[in-house]
């Protein structure tokens, strides 16, 4: 009998090493990583860590725990369905050989001789008649013997030295099972003289009913694990490309799943360190899941805490940190590429007369227009901070000290324009100008120059620009 359950675990063992340990320790990089616009100096690299074992593991091992469930009782039902077929051919042959004997040799069995015993039936000596049993086997395949009481005499079963095994004895599970109890029985793992057969035993019976002896057919249990295998082992390599295949899907999806988990990780870890710049792969946003709504919602959380540090609450200009830091990096790249700049810094005159006139929330309402029309005029041609209070720096890239003069100059027309209603009152406003030119000093110095410039321009009339 072919040990199935080994050859199954056998497989499996096999099949568990190359999809498991081999797959899932590949390192998983995100998508692109080689070529990432992400600035990801602060941040580790990592390769999937526990969550790609974790998520590939609960795919991959229930898969092929099923496999090796449906393996092993496929297995079960193919070799029962076999057994049975064999039990079926058996009795079949036997039929057949009975009524061979019975037409061959009519008459009854019967034992005769004081020495040496001979096996009539009816009036034939079928003690040495072999031909018989030796064209059964050659026709079916099957070995075939016959047992007068409990003793072999005819037989197409030989021992290893080449002789036929007559004179020997029936088991003893079989004398009880089939002569002591006149019945049929059908056994799965036979041996006779070493060897393992599967076989079939039928009690032989003389015209008045009497039980005279056995007959046996028998079938090698070597050929019908033959049989099994021809049929189970395709089924199990049909089973095991089935799982292989599956496995090998789950893998690829976990790895584009836990490669969005990278990027969105990638990308917090960037925001969570300072940097507020930082993109998210397009990979991430653009699928429709739960994943990409998380990528979002990272965005979307960028955006706010960007809003919250960078920009004034009230003007929604940048605020004077993020406007200092924006005004360096613009000197640091003229500096590279030598290009000029010029730097402003504004004041809304008599503002304090506007608060006291018309309380602190006209005022407000006065600093949003102000503010709204600085960062529509510096658009496309710099930026606007709120530097503090009533007071406003902008920086003008690529220009030189003239052409800002002429951009300051037309910003003072609109704002003297600008009409602020408040509670019926229109209230109108001027602002002074403090402005000086990229040079070869540095941003603390031409900070305080235009500040200079900005506090001339308020003791000489304000409503200017001074240069």
């Amino acid at each position: 009998m072919i040990c199935l359950e080994s050859f199954s675990f056998l497989l499996f063992r096999h099949l568990f090493h190359i999809i498991i340990l081999r797959l899932i320790c590949v390192p998983i990089l995100p998508e692109g990583a080689g070529n990432s616009m992400e600035n990801t100096q602060n941040t580790p690299k990592r390769s999937g860590g526990k969550i790609s074992y974790t998520l590939q593991a609960i795919g991959l091992i229930p898969l092929l725990a099923l496999g090796i469930v449906m393996l092993f009782f496929t297995s079960q039902w193919f070799t029962k369905t076999m057994y049975q077929e064999v039990e079926r051919e058996l009795y079949d042959a036997t039929k057949s050989a009975t009524t061979l004997l019975n037409a061959a040799y009519p008459g009854d069995y019967r034992l005769e001789g004081d020495v040496a015993y001979l096996l009539y039936k009816g009036d034939v000596d079928i003690t040495r008649e072999y031909s018989l049993f030796d064209q059964f086997k050659e026709d079916t395949g099957l070995d075939i013997t016959l047992f007068y009481q409990d003793t072999r005499v005819l037989t197409t079963l030989y021992n290893a030295q080449g002789d036929r095994i007559v004179g020997s004895g029936a088991p003893d599970v079989v004398i009880r099972d089939v002569l002591n109890t006149g019945e049929d029985h059908f056994y799965i793992n036979t041996l006779i003289n070493g060897k393992s057969y599967f076989s079939y035993y039928s009690p032989v019976r003389n015209q008045d009913g009497s039980i005279v002896g056995m007959l046996f057919i028998g079938k090698s249990s070597a050929t019908v694990s033959q049989s099994i295998q021809r049929y189970v082992y395709p089924l199990t390599w049909l089973i095991i490309g089935f799982v292989a295949l599956v496995a090998v899907c789950i893998y690829f999806y976990t790895r584009r799943f836990v490669a969005v988990l990278l990027h969105i990780h990638s990308f917090l870890s960037e925001v969570a360190s300072g940097n507020l710049n930082t993109t998210l792969d397009h990979s991430v946003t653009k699928r429709s899941d739960e994943l990409g709504d998380i990528g979002r919602c990272a965005l979307s959380m960028q955006r706010s805490l960007r809003t919250m540090i960078e920009q004034d609450a009230l003007t929604e200009l940048y605020n004077r940190r993020s406007g200092e830091k924006k005004l360096r990096q613009i000197f640091e790249e003229a500096r590279s590429s030598r290009h000029s700049f010029a730097l402003a810094i504004g004041d809304i005159d008599f503002f304090k007369k506007v608060n006291d006139t018309y309380g602190h929330e006209c005022g407000d309402a006065v600093l949003k227009n102000v503010s709204a029309m600085l960062k529509q005029h510096m658009w496309r041609r710099g930026f606007a901070a709120r530097w503090g209070g009533e007071e406003f720096l902008l920086v003008f890239e690529n220009v030189d000290l003239a052409e800002a003069r002429k951009q300051l100059e037309l910003l003072m027309d609109k704002i003297h324009e600008l009409d602020t209603l408040y509670e019926g009152q229109h209230v109108k406003v001027n602002m002074t100008f403090g402005l000086v030119c990229e040079s070869d000093k540095d941003v603390h110095t031409l900070l305080k120059e235009a500040d200079e410039k900005l506090y001339i321009g308020k003791t000489n009339g304000r409503n200017q620009v001074v240069s």
